[in-house]
């Protein structure tokens, strides 16, 4: 089960914060969903698909932060010292989850275009070297505020069963169109990476198509 910018029925969607340990991580093969795949061990095994670009042709904007210090609603400190495993949360106002609109995590201008494969400084490159990075810190941990999907069957990606884990990791708010739906404040996705000592690397996700300037439901004004 490989999972793109996919539009699931509202009453199955579930969305939370996954907090674990990287135990690998690798882009997707040419051809395939594209995303980069990380193996996440907590509780169980869990796979985090990150969006790398979208199926309905929309280019992905990212914004990358080598040293994130903003406070989140979720602390991330208390994220990485507490339980392991993946906790639902709260959308819409007064939600628990985060919003790139409203809480001032980053300036949302800073955002750009992830490049091709093979030209200069890619996604795959940034994860790779952190993935690397986290597996040789035993302190590392892995935070991703997502939808959280599961499948009774083997993971396709890392051969792990069941299949669970979390995606949608990017803005889920200003979409028109077959996306809107997805439309909600306080529920966007976003992967954090803290190691020892508390730094942590921050990576922001969302698609050109969407608006930067919602209504209290995530619609665009």
């Amino acid at each position: 089960m490989t999972h793109a910018r996919t539009k699931p029925p509202a009453q199955q969607r579930t969305y939370g914060v996954l907090v674990g340990t990287i135990h690998d991580g690798r882009e997707d093969p040419p051809g395939q969903s594209p995303h980069y795949e990380i193996w996440v061990q907590a509780d169980t095994n869990y796979r985090i698909a990150v969006n790398v670009r979208s199926v309905d042709g929309s280019n992905v904007l990212a914004h990358y932060d080598p040293d994130f210090t903003k406070p989140t609603k979720r602390d991330l400190a208390s994220l990485a010292a507490g339980k392991k495993g993946f906790t639902a949360l709260r959308t819409g106002p007064g939600g628990a989850g985060l919003d790139y609109l409203r809480d001032d995590l980053f300036p949302i201008t800073a955002m750009a275009p992830i490049p091709p494969d093979d030209q200069g400084v890619t996604l795959r490159n940034l994860l790779d070297a952190q993935i690397k990075r986290a597996k040789a810190d035993r302190s590392a941990v892995v935070i991703a505020f997502g939808e959280f999907f599961r499948d009774h069957g083997r993971d396709s990606t890392f051969g792990f069963s069941p299949e669970l884990g979390v995606h949608d990791l990017h803005m889920m708010q200003g979409n028109r169109g077959s996306f809107a739906d997805d439309n909600r404040i306080n529920g966007d996705g976003a992967l954090f990476i803290r190691f020892t000592g508390g730094e942590t690397v921050a990576l922001f996700v969302r698609f050109t198509t969407q608006s930067t300037t919602t209504d209290d439901h995530g619609n665009p004004r």
